[in-house]
């Protein structure tokens, strides 16, 4: 099988800084864009890794870009060190032992002030797909032309269910005490689609219009844009 990969990361039309940054096969992304195609190895090689994240710096918050891009680097060091033969409960393990290691220095560069970050994804690791998320941006798969999202939004929102409450009031994210982590393992089926997002895409365009350009992000960017882009917004397509 094939993987191919399209990212974008754009400051939109409202802020100064862009807040958000992408970490794709060792890249990062950020007011730039970057694609690239290989071969998924067939099992018994070498223990491929590929990791595709979004994280996306709180705004409300000071140095939501550094947040972010610690986030990214991290995570990519963290993939390019582990280990190639871990089982499943191993895998899930290490993810977490990072993600509570990385919150406590993240918490504690921020020197008494919040410095936060989303982070959302999938990380492939030999035959097994961890879909990872903390925080309101989403990861969304098409399969056999139905799409899905597969993350929950971590916003008071969407655990109250109330449509009044702010959209970025957040109760778990990089950066905040007790944060935590959602995992879930899945496999990779020939002609899965997968959409990374950060919430100035999902603020701006309806899921309907995610779905009808879900491997267009250059389309699904000027969408957001002509909506109003009044946040950062950032994009992973990914294609088996």
């Amino acid at each position: 099988m094939n993987l191919n990969y399209e990212a974008l990361s754009h400051v939109g039309l409202c802020r100064e800084v862009n807040q958000d940054m992408a970490m794709v096969m060792q890249q990062t992304i950020r007011d730039d864009t970057d694609s690239f195609s290989f071969e998924i190895p067939e099992e018994g090689e070498e223990t491929l890794k590929f990791a595709a994240i979004v994280c996306d710096g709180l705004g409300g918050h000071a140095k939501g870009e550094i947040a972010s891009e610690m986030a990214c680097e991290s995570f990519r060091d963290f993939v390019d060190k582990m280990e190639g033969d871990l089982d499943d409960n191993g895998l899930v393990m290490k993810i977490k032992q990072w993600f509570r290691s990385f919150n406590e220095s993240l918490i504690a560069s921020g020197h008494g002030e919040l410095t936060c970050t989303t982070l959302t994804g999938l990380l492939l690791y030999g035959e097994t797909l961890v879909i990872l998320n903390s925080g309101d941006s989403r990861t969304y798969r098409i399969r056999f032309g139905k799409m899905t999202r597969l993350t929950t939004d971590h916003s008071e929102r969407e655990r109250t269910g109330n449509p009044d409450a702010p959209s970025s009031q957040m109760y778990n994210c990089l950066g905040l005490p007790g944060a935590f982590i959602d995992l879930q393992l899945a496999r990779f089926v020939e002609g899965d689609r997968y959409l990374i997002c950060s919430d100035g895409l999902t603020d701006m365009v309806a899921e309907q219009d995610i779905e009808r350009f879900f491997g267009e992000p250059s389309r699904l960017l000027q969408l957001a844009l002509q909506a109003g882009g009044y946040d950062n917004v950032t994009i992973v397509s990914i294609k088996v």
